[in-house]
This record gives structure tokens, sequence and C-alpha cells, in this order.
């Protein structure tokens, strides 16, 4: 129905009480492309909408955003839908891919049935279907269904076995249920598909560790550093779980590899330094922290290390203005790193560059 008629610059438009409707068709399933809009729903009754908008667009800019038609949720898109007499079939050409942020977005606030029932109705537009299952799965997880959580993800990997997060949250769902066997079959999935995924390596040792398999635990970190020989922290955690599992040599012969190595990523550095320190070389740190620090000055986690150089080298005074500059800004930082300061200071060298 019409409700009122905009003249602007010598043009009469038609603006109705489906033209917001028409607007988030238009965005949130086709992208914001309107010939593919109208070629499938051209004959329809928001046909006349579709074509006022095609004018609008060229008259006005920032038309086709969500500020027109928003909150559009799924009960009222369900009425306009009945009102104009379309089904999600008509999108034939559409990509959702507004509808599929759109539902992520009512889940994250904490309105699962809502979210729910978008994705119901997208099962029968063209739309991925593994992705579907997916999302599905993702939100019961979110929501703390656990087990429908796992039946639809399962269901999406049945559709397309290569969908790398559905095996990531399958083995992140598992291992958080104590099922570490499980966790470390989907972990490994993920790996075979994307071999650059370094993380998942770290995550499936630990399911190992925790399933008590050490020895395939071990063949991950040897894995990962053949892939990677530069990769300082995973040697560490070889040389940790080789004195788990009472492979002395071998634990010393690695820790041996870390301390004649110097660190290629940032997120080496600190394990790196620690190993350096059992063995009295802060000088080695220091110099290397340095270099760092000049490509990243304002790392925290280098300036803590550095505290350490600079009271083992005999530099109160730099130690102590280090730890005042924590005091300004960064103070909740210095409490995660006391763990260091306590291994490899003494109490009186804490006192003295203000520690306690």
């Amino acid at each position: 129905m019409e409700l009122i008629r905009l003249k602007y610059d010598g043009n009469i438009y038609s603006i109705t009480d489906t033209l917001p409707f028409s607007v988030a068709i238009l965005d949130q399933i086709y992208d914001g492309d309107l010939n593919l809009c109208l070629e499938d729903l051209g004959g329809t009754k928001i046909e006349p909408d579709l074509e006022t908008l095609k004018s609008l667009i060229a008259a006005f800019e920032d038309i086709v955003e969500p500020e027109i038609y928003a909150p559009i949720e799924y009960l009222e898109f369900n009425e306009y839908m009945n009102e104009c007499g379309l089904t999600v079939k008509n999108f034939a050409r559409g990509t959702f891919g507004g509808f599929q942020d759109k539902i992520l977005s009512i889940a994250d606030r904490g309105d699962y049935e809502s979210a729910q029932k978008f994705l119901d109705l997208l099962m029968d537009a063209n739309v991925d279907k593994a992705t579907l299952c997916e999302l599905k799965g993702n939100i019961y997880l979110e929501e703390g269904n656990e087990e429908e959580g796992i039946r639809w993800l399962q269901q999406a990997l049945m559709i397309d076995p290569s969908l790398l997060s559905a095996h990531s949250f399958l083995g992140q769902t598992y291992y958080n249920r104590g099922e570490y066997d499980k966790a470390a079959q989907y972990w490994n999935r993920e790996i075979s598909i994307a071999p650059d995924h370094l993380v998942t390596y770290f995550m499936l040792t630990d399911a190992y560790i925790q399933a008590g398999r050490i020895d395939e635990a071990m063949n991950v970190l040897r894995t990962l550093s053949q892939r990677d020989p530069s990769n300082i922290l995973t040697k560490a955690e070889m040389v940790e779980l080789c004195q788990k599992a009472g492979d002395f040599e071998q634990a010393g012969k690695i820790e041996e590899e870390i301390l004649n190595s110097r660190p290629v990523y940032i997120n080496d550095v600190e394990v790196w330094a620690k190993t350096q320190f059992r063995y009295g070389r802060f000088d080695t740190v220091q110099e290397q922290v340095l270099e760092f620090l000049k490509k990243e000055p304002e790392k925290p986690e280098l300036k803590m290390l550095l505290v350490v150089t600079f009271m083992k080298l005999k530099n109160c005074e730099e130690a102590r203005r280090l730890m005042k500059s924590f005091e300004k800004g960064q103070l909740w930082y210095f409490y995660g790193k006391k763990e260091l300061f306590n291994e490899f200071l003494t109490e009186e060298e804490r006192r003295q560059c203000g520690i306690l």
C-alpha cells in the first residue's frame, strides 16, 4: 500500500509500507546487487518497490543501509514474506551473506531460538547446506547444548568433510568434555587438510598428553619442528615432554639446540630466554631482546626479560626504571610475570629493583 509520494528534483517516488522490506531483501540476501534481485523477483508483489529503489539509488546516496529497515527480526521477516507472497525459494540467485552475519549477531546477544529459526528458514534457500549445519552446530554449542551442537557439526562434515572450523570446534568440544581421543581424531583431520594450522599441532599434542599417548604427542611435535625448524616453542615443548617421559638424554640434546639458537619469532623470545637464563647467559638474552625491541619497542614481555638481565648484569638503575614504567599503566602485566622474577631473581635482587 502506498503511504506517501516523495517528490524530489522533478521526480516522484512511491513509498509503500513494504519498501523497507525490499531494502532488507536487497541488502541482506543480494548484497546490494539490484539486477540479480530483479531477475529473481520480477513479477512478484515487490517488483514495484524494487523499481522505486532503483530510482532512489540513482538519486540518493546510502539508500541500501540497515538503518533504513533495521531492526528486522524473524517474526517481522515472516510477516513481510507472507504479505508479499514470497518464500526463500524465490531468492534463487541470493547469497544470503547478510543474513548469515545477522544470525550470528542474534546469537551473540543470546537469542538462540530466533537464530535457529532463521537458519531453519534458510535450509530451503539456495545456501550451502554444510555451512548452515555448521552454523547451527556452533550456535548450539554457544548455547550450551553440546549434544545438538555435535550432531549438527558432524552432519556438516558428512556434507563437506573439508570444513576446517567444524573439525576444530568438534575437537575443542570433545577436549572440554575430557574425551581426548575423540578430540585428537578431529584435530588430526584438521591438520591433514590444513597442515599450516600451527596452533592445532599444539592442541593435538595436549590432547595426546591428556590421553596418556606420549609417543604420539612427541611425534606431533617432531612433525611440527620439521615443518618449522626455527620454532623454539616447539622445541621447548619437546624438552618438557621428554622430561615427563624420563628421557633426560633426549631432553638435554633438544635443550642444547635451543641454547645454540637465536629466536626468529617474537613469540619465541620468552621461552628461549628462560632456557638461556638457566645457564646464566643473561648477556646473550639482553643483546637479543634489545634487538627485538628496536622492531617492537612497546612489547611488555620483552621489557620484563630486561628487568632480569639488568639485575643480573648489575644494572640496578635500569631495572628499577623499567619497573617504574610498568607502575604507570601495565602493572597488571607485572603480576602475570611474577613467576619469572621469582624463578630467576633472588629475594634481594627483587627488593633492589622494586618488586618487593
